[in-house]
């Protein structure tokens, strides 16, 4: 799939590319239903449509449309920029770097997830009673100053 380095960094380029080919679909899927909407009537054989075929498509079940190739040609085009971006040397090398330094890193186990979780929760709390019992006492305070 990779053709600069193909050996490393596959996962983190791989879901680089998979990212980015889904941002594709939704690219290709925005335009397809943005262009659906234009007026591009043509005359095929006297009749004004705009299906370029009479029949749907079978598997799709939808009928080819100019907004449908366009659709599929914005995906496409994006699709093969990303598989160019996953494969450029710079980028590259970065993932492949940044997959090689996560497989260094000691993630902390359950119990220490836990127990700084209680720990950040309980911080957050007392701050929160602080700025509601501060902020009352001042309105208290500055109501009956004002009045």
């Amino acid at each position: 799939m990779f053709s600069y380095r193909p050996d490393q960094g596959v996962y983190a380029r791989g879901i680089a590319f998979w990212a980015l080919t889904a941002y594709a679909g939704l690219a290709g899927n925005r335009f397809f239903y943005e262009i659906q909407g234009w007026d591009l009537g043509f005359d095929l054989g006297g009749k004004v449509t705009t299906h370029l075929l009479a029949d749907p498509l079978p598997v799709l079940g939808m009928h080819l449309t100019p907004a449908l190739l366009i659709g599929v040609g914005v995906f496409l085009a994006l699709t093969y920029l990303a598989w160019r971006v996953a494969n450029h040397p710079k980028l590259a090398d970065l993932l492949i770097d940044t997959e090689a330094e996560m497989k260094k890193v000691t993630w902390p186990s359950f119990e220490d997830s836990k127990a700084s979780s209680i720990v950040v929760i309980g911080c957050v709390a007392f701050l929160l009673a602080f700025l509601w019992v501060a902020d009352t006492a001042l309105g208290w305070f500055f109501s009956g100053v004002v009045y």
